[in-house]
C-alpha cells in the first residue's frame, strides 16, 4: 500500500506499506534544504505516522541533496556579536536535523545518486545506513566558502576515521562512491541502474520485519557508546561561529599599490596609473575591481613597456555622476590616451573590459597595435542573464556590499588562488557602491558589440580561461569569429580572472603576442 502524505511542496512523503519514503524535490533539481525544508524534514523524522518501522530518504533528479541553501547573514547592529545569532539561527536548525535522524525510534537510511554536498553528506553519516550508486560523488564544500564545516564533523567523527574526514575536508575534492564506502560513510555500492531496486527491496524487507525488531537495532545504533556526545554539538556550533564571524566582518579600507593620476572628461575624473618604459599597454578591468586587478602583472609588464591601467567610472577613484553609458567609457579610454600622448598602444581588456576594448579599437583603428580580449564576449542575452541578474539583485538587497564581494570572489576566483588575493580583490568590489554595481552589471549584461567586430582590423588574441564559469570558451569565441583574422587561446588552471589566478602564464602570453608586433629592439610598435 502506497499513501502520499501532503507536508512541504519540497518533500514528497510517501507511504510505503509501513516505510516513509521521503523525497527531496526542489524546482531547481539542486535539492538544497533551505529553512523552512529543513525544519519540515526535521519535524517529520522526528515525529512520523505512529505506525511507520523505518524511514527512507533519497533525491528526485540527478542529485540526492546539494547542501543548505544559500541565506542571508542574520540583521545585527554595527556593534552586536553575531556569534550568539549564528548559532541559535544557523548551526542550531541544521544540529536539531542531525539529531532528529540520529535519535529517530526508527532505522533512518538514505538512497544517494548524484551529489551529496555539505548537509547532503552529514544526512548520509548520521544515516544508520547508506547505499550509493557508483557515480555518486560526496563533498564538504564549506571550507571552499572560508568557513570551517564544522556542523558535518561533528556528524562524521562518529562514523568515519579521522584521516578520513581530514581528506574530505581538508583538500576540498569530492570522494567517489567506492571511496566513501571505504571510509564507511556509505554500507553498500551499486550500479546505477540498480539503486531503485535497492531502494525498493530495502522498503520490502523493512515492512517484512517485526516493528519491535527493528526498533532494537535502532535503539543499539543510537544508544552505542562513542556514536553521540553533546559536547561534539556544542564545539561544532562555537566553531562555526567563530569562522563565520570573521567572515562577517567589514573588509579592510583598499589601499591602491601605485600612485595615480587622473583627468577630467566630461566632468567625471578618470583615475589611472602609469608606470615602466617602452611600448605603451593600456589595461582595462573587470566590473567591481579597478587598476589593481592588474597588480600581479605589472612586474613582467612594466618590465618592458609602458602600462597605462584605468579605473572605469564608478570604479576604483574614477567618479560616476550621470547613468552609465558604454560609449562614454571608451571615449574616456581615447580621452586618456590623447592626453598622455599614446599614439599607438596595445590595448587589453578583461570582462567589461573586453566590451570596452572593442568599442576602444573601433574608435581608434590601428592606433590600437595589438588587442587582448581575456574572458570576454560580444554580447549575451536571454533568460540566465535574466536570472543572472536577479540573483544578483536579490543578494544585494540582503547583503553588504563586503559580504557579497567576497561571495562574489569565492565564486570567481580559481579554487587555489591564495588568500591574500582573495581578501585583496573584495576589498577594491567592496569599496563599490552596490546601486552602481547593479547598474552597470544590468548595462554590460545586456550590451552587444557583435555589430562593431566585421570593421575592426586589429591583431586580436581572444583569450579564454579553462575554468571560467562566468564567461565559457564557447561565449568568448564569437569574438574570435566575428574579428578578422582574430586567434584564440585557452589558459589553464585559471578561472574568470586569470590574470590574477595565473599572473605569470598571463604575462607570459601578453608579453609573447606583444613581442610580435613591436620593432626587433621592443621599442616601438610595428606601423
Amino acid at each position: 500500500m502506497n499513501e502520499e502524505i501532503g507536508m512541504h511542496e519540497n518533500l514528497l512523503l510517501k507511504m510505503k506499506g509501513n516505510v516513509l519514503h521521503i523525497t527531496l524535490s526542489s524546482a531547481d533539481g539542486k535539492n538544497e534544504l533551505d529553512d523552512s525544508m529543513m525544519r519540515a524534514l526535521t519535524q517529520v523524522i522526528s515525529d512520523p505516522p505512529e505506525s511507520t518501522v523505518a524511514i527512507v530518504l533519497s533525491g528526485e533528479g540527478e542529485n540526492f541533496c546539494g547542501g543548505r541553501a544559500a541565506s542571508p547573514p542574520p540583521a545585527l547592529s554595527p556593534t552586536e556579536d553575531p556569534r550568539p545569532a549564528i548559532k541559535a539561527r544557523g548551526a542550531a536548525p541544521i544540529l536539531a536535523l542531525y539529531e532528529a535522524i540520529r535519535s529517530s525510534a526508527v532505522p533512518v537510511a538514505c538512497f544517494v545518486k548524484g551529489l551529496a554536498s555539505g548537509m547532503g553528506c552529514a544526512i548520509v553519516a548520521a544515516s544508520d545506513y547508506a547505499v550509493a550508486e557508483m557515480r555518486s560523488q560526496f563533498e564538504a564544500d564549506e571550507l571552499a566558502k572560508q568557513f570551517a564545516p564544522a556542523l558535518l564533523m561533528s556528524v562524521l567523527v562518529a562514523r568515519v576515521h579521522v584521516k578520513a574526514i581530514s581528506r574530505l575536508v581538508l583538500t576540498g575534492q569530492p570522494i567517489d562512491a567506492a571511496t566513501a564506502l571505504d571510509f564507511g560513510l556509505i554500507g553498500e555500492m551499486v550500479a546505477p541502474w540498480e539503486l531503485d531496486k535497492a531502494l525498493d527491496d530495502f522498503i520490502a524487507f523493512m515492512n517484512s520485519r517485526a516493528p519491535q525488531a527493528l526498533r532494537g537495532v535502532k535503539t543499539f545504533l543510537r544508544e552505542s557508546p562513542g556514536l553521540h556526545s553533546p559536547k561534539l554539538a556544542t564545539l561544532a556550533a562555537d566553531v562555526l561561529a567563530e569562522s563565520i564571524a570573521a567572515r562577517l566582518d567589514v573588509t579592510a579600507p583598499f589601499v591602491p599599490s601605485h600612485e595615480k593620476r587622473s583627468l577630467t572628461v566630461d566632468g567625471e575624473r578618470i583615475a589611472y596609473i602609469d608606470v615602466g618604459n617602452g611600448p605603451a599597454v593600456v589595461l582595462l578591468h573587470s566590473l567591481g575591481t579597478s587598476s589593481a586587478l592588474w597588480d600581479d602583472v605589472l612586474p613582467a609588464l612594466t618590465a618592458k613597456y609602458r602600462v597605462v591601467a584605468i579605473d572605469a567610472r564608478g570604479h576604483g577613484d574614477s567618479t560616476k555622476r550621470s547613468a552609465w553609458n558604454a560609449d562614454a567609457v571608451a571615449n574616456d579610454v581615447v580621452a586618456v590616451a590623447e592626453a598622455i600622448g599614446l599614439d599607438c598602444f596595445g590595448l587589453v581588456g578583461i570582462s567589461m573590459g573586453g566590451l570596452t576594448a572593442v568599442r576602444v579599437a573601433s574608435k581608434l583603428g590601428r592606433r590600437v597595435a595589438v588587442m587582448v580580449l581575456s574572458s570576454a564576449y560580444a554580447g549575451v542575452s536571454g533568460p540566465a542573464v535574466e536570472k543572472r541578474l536577479a540573483a544578483a539583485e536579490g543578494m544585494l538587497k540582503k547583503l553588504p556590499m563586503h559580504l557579497f564581494a567576497r561571495m562574489y570572489v569565492e565564486q570567481t576566483l580559481h579554487r587555489n588562488t591564495a588568500y591574500p588575493k582573495r581578501e585583496r580583490l573584495a576589498q577594491q568590489i567592496a569599496a563599490m557602491a552596490s546601486t552602481d554595481y547593479l547598474e552597470i552589471l544590468r548595462a554590460i549584461c545586456t550590451d552587444d558589440v557583435s555589430g562593431l567586430l566585421r570593421d575592426i582590423e586589429v591583431p586580436t588574441l581572444v583569450l579564454s580561461a579553462e575554468l571560467d564559469m562566468s564567461i565559457p570558451r564557447a561565449v568568448s569565441a564569437k569574438l574570435a569569429q566575428g574579428i578578422r583574422g582574430a586567434k584564440e587561446r585557452t589558459l589553464g588552471a585559471a578561472a574568470h580572472l586569470s590574470c590574477v589566478d595565473t599572473p605569470d602564464a598571463y604575462a607570459e602570453v601578453l608579453l609573447g603576442l606583444f613581442e610580435k608586433y613591436t620593432d626587433e629592439g621592443g621599442e616601438v610598435w610595428k606601423s
